[in-house]
C-alpha cells in the first residue's frame, strides 16, 4: 500500500519572505523587500524626494511621492469633514484624524 501523507496548514513548509517579496530595494542599508514591483517603485521615491503627483487645485503647492496620497490629499480641498467627535463635535475630513484627537490629551478635554 502507498501512504501518502497531506500537511495540515500548520504543518505546511513555510515560504521564505525573500520567496514572498522579491523585490527588494536596492539602497544601501534599507531592508525594504515588496511583493510588487510598483511598491518598490514608490518606495524608491523616498530615497530620491521625487514627487511626480502635483495637486492641481489653485494656489496649492503640494506633490506627492504616491498617486494614492494625491487623491487622499485633494478630497481635502473639498472640505469635507464627515468623521465627527461624539465628546466634543470638532469634524476631521480623515478617520485617522478623529483617531488621532481621540488618543490625544484634547479628547480628555471633551
Amino acid at each position: 500500500r502507498l501512504h501518502i501523507e497531506t500537511l495540515s496548514p500548520t504543518k505546511q513548509p513555510r515560504k521564505s519572505s525573500k520567496s514572498l517579496a522579491p523585490f527588494a530595494c536596492p539602497h544601501e542599508h534599507c531592508p525594504k523587500t515588496f511583493t510588487r514591483q510598483y511598491n518598490l517603485k514608490s518606495h524608491l521615491r523616498t530615497h530620491t524626494d521625487e514627487r511626480p503627483f502635483v495637486c492641481n487645485y489653485p494656489g496649492c503647492p503640494r506633490a506627492f511621492a504616491r498617486q494614492h496620497d494625491l487623491k487622499r490629499h485633494q478630497k481635502l480641498h473639498l472640505g469635507l469633514k464627515p468623521h465627527v467627535c461624539q465628546n466634543c463635535g470638532r469634524a476631521f475630513a480623515r478617520l485617522d484624524a478623529l483617531n488621532r484627537h481621540l488618543r490625544s490629551d484634547n479628547a480628555a478635554q471633551c
